[in-house]
């Protein structure tokens, strides 16, 4: 009965073990999800970023050519109408 009840306890000892190693597993996994997860919102924030920034580029490039005289102004204004807009497309294509 003694060999009876250590291969019980032995093979309770296994269960456990392999119970305890699905779950580091599983929360292993967990972590890597939102580890990828947040590099994803990071990288989609960069891009929006750099949207903003290019449409910013774009509109002060325009407005400086277009406001002959004014060329600071117009660059100026340029620059924020294109950051608007390149705001907007952000959030359009979210």
């Amino acid at each position: 009965m003694a060999n009876g009840l250590g291969g019980l306890l032995k093979t309770g000892r296994v269960q456990k073990e392999q119970a305890m190693g699905g779950l580091l597993e599983s929360a292993r996994m967990e972590s890597q999800k939102e580890v990828q997860e947040r590099a994803l919102e990071m990288q989609k924030e960069a891009a929006q970023q750099q949207m903003i920034g290019a449409a910013a580029g774009a509109g002060a490039a325009i407005g400086a050519t277009t406001a002959k005289a004014g060329a600071a102004v117009g660059g100026f204004a340029g620059a924020a109408i294109g950051a608007a807009v390149g705001f907007v497309l952000t959030k359009l294509f979210d």
